[in-house]
């Protein structure tokens, strides 16, 4: 099948973040199907519906850990928390997606259900500028990623970064963690009362889902310790393809540590 031309693309994007505005606006919610259960959202369409990594994800117990690395505004962490009883823990560092997230959360009765970290994670502890771009779902911390078709820098914005082995309980680093930077983070969430600061610790993961436009490998890399020690699943949606230098260098990285990939597509499904 042939990919449709690049300005057919950039008109569909451009199309579906207008409309998503407008439905937020309205405050217009719908049911979305998956393959982990239907949920409300106020976004205007299910790109992850039939996700495989998704589908990975829901076959864990009901009171399963996971964190969502790049939750953008719930469309992995929402299902899989409705009707269970699993902990999950969304990190996300674009303010817009994660005011978005919250609503959706909330919507589905699960404000105080959903762990809302409002940071990136990397595998340096610090800050760095994220770009975020007029296509959400763009919004990086490199620019390039953030003006892919034919979106533009609408803020770039200074957040906080943390590395998961700083905060999984049991194998927290020596360093302290920057609490100032965390209580920013949060200061700006819908309802400040119902997000944890993002410097708390986390409970050991049985999961991480991973969806950071381009920044995977320093994610993992930063859960080094958390992956070695707990042997979660890994659900990695891989912004590059095979061949490359980026999916090779994870590949690499996933196997040395014992890790074999599943790849449905630009989705990895990893177990060790």
């Amino acid at each position: 099948m042939l990919a449709p031309p690049a300005w057919l693309e950039r008109l569909g994007f451009r199309t579906r973040y207008r409309l998503a505005d407008l439905t937020y606006a309205l405050g217009i919610a719908t049911p979305k199907r998956t393959v982990a259960g239907t949920y409300r959202s106020y976004e205007p369409t299910n790109p992850h519906g039939d996700d495989p990594g998704l589908a990975a994800l829901d076959r864990l117990p009901d009171d399963a850990t996971v964190l969502d690395a790049g939750a953008h505004v719930g469309e992995h962490a929402i299902p899989l928390a409705v009707g269970t009883d699993r902990r999950i823990v969304a990190f996300e560092p674009n303010g817009e997606s994660a005011d978005r997230l919250a609503r959706n959360a909330a919507r589905n009765g699960l404000a105080d259900r959903i762990d809302l970290r409002r940071a990136g994670l990397g595998d340096e502890r610090g800050s760095l500028p994220f770009y975020r771009s007029t296509f959400s779902k763009c919004s990086a911390f490199d620019r390039d990623r953030a003006t892919r078709w034919g979106a533009r820098v609408d803020a770039v914005e200074e957040v906080p970064v943390f590395r998961l082995d700083d905060l999984v309980e049991g194998v927290t680093s020596d360093d302290a963690v920057d609490d100032d930077a965390a209580d920013a983070a949060a200061a700006d969430a819908v309802d400040a009362s119902t997000v944890t600061p993002v410097g708390d610790p986390v409970p050991p993961p049985d999961a991480i889902k991973v969806d950071v436009e381009g920044h995977e490998l320093a994610v993992l890399r930063g859960a080094e310790t958390t992956i070695r020690a707990h042997r979660p699943l890994l659900v990695v949606e891989v912004h590059g393809t095979a061949g490359d230098d980026h999916a090779d260098a994870l590949a690499a990285w996933l196997a040395e540590r014992g890790y074999d990939a599943d790849e449905r597509g630009d989705v990895w499904i990893c177990r060790g």
